[in-house]
């Protein structure tokens, strides 16, 4: 039985600290509308600190504009079902032009509570909103940056062993077995490295995270690139090859066994083409391997 899919989550722990907190602030404070405090906590809660960060301010933003279109559309226009509608149409339009797309969710919650709004005057009422939802937010944002912070270093590295470990099986299944291999996980594997790295260069650029090694990171990505490309040369060319003298002692140091291959001269072009990605191959894994230990 697979106890871990029923193990609770810190991002879900963290959420709910955010929201105790946010409820307690708005009763402390007396905030007309605690639920929007909620729901921002609840929004700014993400992944990763700089994604939080990113998306807090874009979605307080976007409750600016939602509480700024209801309030036009309540002082200037009827209010029944049809320009309701149309209110949701233009701020979904134009946080999509902005490129707030995380925030039209949210905008369009603020915009319908002001837009159905009968009992307080509309603009101390829609002002309210959106500063109940702009401590909901900055609270979830800096529970996520305090409380067991996510480190997408952590995760970079973690995705950096996994793919060198899975480019050492490929190596031995390509040149040793001779066998074919499907680098599809590989791919797949590489989209998610890439996208770590992403949210280390976010975190670098808006100064959020401390020990974030950037150039580092850089270098084994395109190490990584360059195990990918090597790789899927050797498996287009599926050729079984006159492995040369020096990639012997490579596959001997990197695999730890006596090889099977005799010593000899490399005469054909496709054996040239085959050893050159297999010598580039070898020295990057056994580079990335020799300095994670």
């Amino acid at each position: 039985m697979d106890l871990k899919k029923y193990r609770i989550g810190m991002r879900t722990i963290k959420t709910a600290i955010a929201v105790s907190i946010g409820l307690f602030i708005a009763e402390v404070f007396n905030l007309q509308s605690p639920l929007f405090v909620g729901i921002g906590a609840i929004h700014a809660m993400q992944a990763t600190v700089s994604e939080s960060f990113e998306t807090g301010k874009n979605r307080i933003l976007g409750t600016v504009v939602g509480g700024l279109i209801a309030l036009i559309f309540a002082l200037y226009l009827p209010r029944n079902q049809i320009f309701m509608g149309i209110g949701i149409i233009l701020v979904i339009h134009i946080l999509n032009l902005v490129g707030w797309k995380k925030a039209i969710s949210l905008s369009a919650i603020v915009f319908i509570a002001v837009s159905l709004n009968h009992d307080f005057e509309m603009i101390p009422y829609a002002v309210s909103r959106v500063l109940d939802t702009f401590v909901g937010i900055a609270i979830g944002v800096l529970v996520n940056y305090f409380v067991a912070a996510p480190s997408s270093n952590k995760m970079f590295e973690k995705y950096a062993e996994r793919m060198i470990l899975e480019a050492k099986d490929y190596t031995y299944k390509l040149v040793v077995g001779k066998q074919k291999v499907d680098l599809k996980d590989f791919k797949s594997e590489l989209a998610k490295i890439e996208k770590a790295f992403d949210l280390i260069q976010s975190e670098t650029k808006i100064k959020i995270v401390k020990d974030k090694d950037l150039p580092g990171s850089e270098i084994t990505l395109g190490i990584i690139y360059d195990i990918y490309s090597d790789l899927s040369a050797l498996q287009m060319m599926q050729h079984i090859a006159i492995i040369s003298p020096d990639n012997i002692d490579l596959l001997e140091r990197l695999y730890s066994f006596t090889p099977i291959w005799e010593k000899k001269a490399i005469i054909g072009e496709k054996d040239i083409i085959f050893n050159y990605h297999l010598q580039r191959l070898l020295k990057n894994i056994i580079y990335m391997l020799d300095n994670d230990n």
